[in-house]
């Protein structure tokens, strides 16, 4: 859903998946913070996941 409202919204992105780069959650929880994925980050800023992504959005906080 994620990628989806990025699409929509014409907003870039680079999607990294994690199982093809053989990393487990546990790493991505030291990276992130967060073991859940997505795990969203914007200009190197983990927002956490898609329901952050959506707050963020309806306060208008996202980045241009």
């Amino acid at each position: 859903m994620a990628k989806r409202y990025f699409d929509e919204q014409e907003m870039s992105y680079e999607e990294i998946n994690i199982e093809e780069k053989g990393m487990s959650r546990e790493e991505l929880q030291k990276v992130t913070g967060g073991m859940s994925v997505p795990q969203i980050v914007i200009d190197d800023e983990v927002i956490g996941g898609y329901d952050n992504l959506m707050a963020m959005a309806s306060a208008g906080e996202l980045p241009a």
